[in-house]
C-alpha cells in the first residue's frame, strides 16, 4: 500500500488546487449540485442493468455458463500479478473507461447510458453466479470493499457524460447557448479532482484488501 500512497502523492503534490488545474471544495460542491439529476439517472440505469443480469442468469443458464467461463479466464490473467502491478492495471482500466464515458457522452449521452446498463448486467450476473457458488457473505466481501468507491467514481463519470450529452442536444435544438468546450473542461477538472482519487483508492483496496479477504 505504501507504493499506492507514493503514486497518489506523485499525482497530488503540495501545490494548491488552482495551481494543479483542480477544483476547489466550493467548486466541487457546486458541480455536484449540477450533476445530481444525472447521477440519479446513472444509478437507475445501472440498477436496471443489474436486474437484467439477474434475469439472464436465471432464464438463460447456458448463456450464464458461457459468461462464467469467460469470467474465470479473465480473473486468472490478473490473479497471479504482483500487487502493485494489479493495482496499476485496475486503476488504468477503470480510469480509461470512465474518461471515455465522459468524452463519448457528447454523443447525446447514449454511450455512458449503454455502458451503465451493460456493466450493471455484468455485475448482476457475477453476483448471482458467485452467490450460488460461494454464498452471499463471500460474494459481498469480494465486491463491496472496492466496489463502493469504484462505483461512486463510475457513476460520477457517467453522470458528467450524460449531462454533456443533454447539453449538446439542447444546443443543437436551439434551447441553450451553453459553451460545450467550457463544460467539457469543467468535466475534466472534476475528473482529475474527484474521480481520479476515488479510482486510486478503489484500485488500492481491490489489489491489497479484497484479494486478501477472498484468499484467506
Amino acid at each position: 500500500m505504501a507504493r499506492v500512497y507514493a503514486a497518489a502523492r506523485f499525482c497530488y503534490n503540495d501545490r494548491n488546487p488552482s495551481e494543479r488545474g483542480m477544483m476547489s471544495v466550493t467548486e466541487i460542491r457546486a458541480y455536484l449540485v449540477r450533476l445530481r439529476p444525472y447521477l440519479i439517472a446513472s444509478i437507475i440505469l445501472f440498477g436496471g442493468g443489474f436486474v437484467i443480469g439477474l434475469m439472464i442468469v436465471h432464464r438463460f443458464p447456458q448463456m450464464a455458463d458461457s459468461f462464467e467461463s469467460s469470467l474465470t479466464g479473465f480473473v486468472k490473467i490478473f490473479r497471479d500479478l504482483p500487487k502493485f502491478r494489479l493495482f496499476t492495471a485496475i486503476f488504468i482500466n477503470n480510469s480509461v473507461k470512465t474518461l471515455l464515458a465522459i468524452l463519448l457522452g457528447l454523443i447525446f449521452g447514449l454511450i455512458p447510458a449503454f455502458f451503465l446498463i451493460v456493466n450493471g448486467a455484468a455485475l448482476g450476473a457475477v453476483m448471482s453466479l458467485s452467490t450460488h457458488a460461494r454464498g452471499l457473505r463471500e460474494s459481498l466481501l469480494s465486491v463491496l470493499p472496492h466496489g463502493i468507491p469504484e462505483l461512486g467514481a463510475v457513476f460520477l463519470g457517467t453522470a458528467i457524460g450524460i449531462m454533456l450529452g443533454m447539453m449538446v442536444l439542447r444546443k443543437i435544438t436551439g434551447k441553450s447557448q451553453v459553451k460545450i468546450g467550457t463544460e467539457l473542461r469543467q468535466g475534466f477538472k472534476f475528473f482529475y479532482s474527484v474521480i481520479i482519487p476515488l479510482l486510486v483508492f478503489a484500485a488500492g483496496v481491490e489489489a491489497y484488501v479484497t484479494t486478501a479477504l477472498i484468499t484467506r
